[in-house]
């Protein structure tokens, strides 16, 4: 007996609410059988969350469940370790932002979920930085270091928190834009693009000003893969470095639309 934790203390490994009812003991103590292995999150005052281990077995008595055994590990240290592994894994190390395999990983499920889902919209956008090179060879790497981290520092702050941004190579990024038509894709990649240029980084006492340029496409689920879509956005991209740069070209299908 004592004072029963509030469901609010317990936490399952997604971060939603762990009932009390569902706790291993309790559990044990209603169905009679043993439980095993059961991770939870305990609330500890000023401090993150501790993980535990948790296994029941009911104590039984000519057929009657008369109380619990109960064990617990402390787990936290694997748990905070398997998740920095994971996130990682999705991350990329510069810039914070996704990294490719997480991106394309993204971009797959958006288009497995518009297949089932007929009538869904979806966008991505491939960007380059523009002339990137020359940042490196007139201020070093490290500069370009912090360019890198400039950028996908802002484009964090004018995407939607729906939007995943992701570093796909050198100076390349990619939006994937969920739920969102080609026209409102448009308009938030101009956007995107000013928001860029007139935001130049402080470097060494100096402005390093950058403009990037941008292809969009539209996800299809009639596309045989996810590739497909951004396939086509590279295309526009390239458009848009033939067109002089900091600017936006449109792929949508096999048309292609110049802004």
């Amino acid at each position: 007996t004592g004072t029963r934790a509030s469901p609010s203390d317990y936490r399952r490994e997604d971060g939603s609410d762990f009932p009390g009812t569902e706790h291993p003991s309790m559990q044990a103590l209603r169905t009679g059988l043993p439980v095993k292995d059961v991770v939870m999150g305990v609330a500890v005052p000023g401090r993150d969350l501790a993980w535990i281990l948790v296994s029941a077995i009911p104590l039984v008595k000519q057929g009657v469940v008369q109380g619990v055994h109960a064990s617990f590990e402390d787990i936290t240290q694997r748990v905070v370790l398997s998740r920095e592994l994971q996130r990682q894994a999705r991350t990329d190390d510069l810039t914070g932002v996704a990294n490719r395999r997480n991106v394309l990983q993204r971009l797959g499920q958006e288009h497995e979920r518009m297949q089932r889902h007929r009538g869904l919209h979806g966008c991505v956008l491939a960007l380059d930085l523009d002339h990137f090179k020359a940042v490196n060879d007139r201020w070093g790497h490290p500069a370009g270091d912090a360019v890198l981290v400039h950028v996908a520092h802002l484009m964090q702050q004018a995407v939607r928190g729906l939007d995943i941004v992701g570093r796909t190579g050198g100076e390349e990024f990619v939006v994937l834009l969920p739920d969102t038509r080609l026209d409102e894709a448009r308009h938030l990649g101009e956007r995107l693009r000013e928001h860029l240029a007139g935001s130049p980084l402080a470097w060494g006492g100096h402005s390093i000003v950058v403009t990037v340029s941008l292809g969009l496409s539209e996800l299809s689920p009639d596309d045989s893969s996810a590739d497909a879509a951004l396939l086509r956005a590279d295309q526009a991209l390239y458009e848009a470095k033939a067109a002089g740069r900091n600017c936006l070209r449109v792929r949508a299908g096999r048309e292609l639309t110049r802004l």
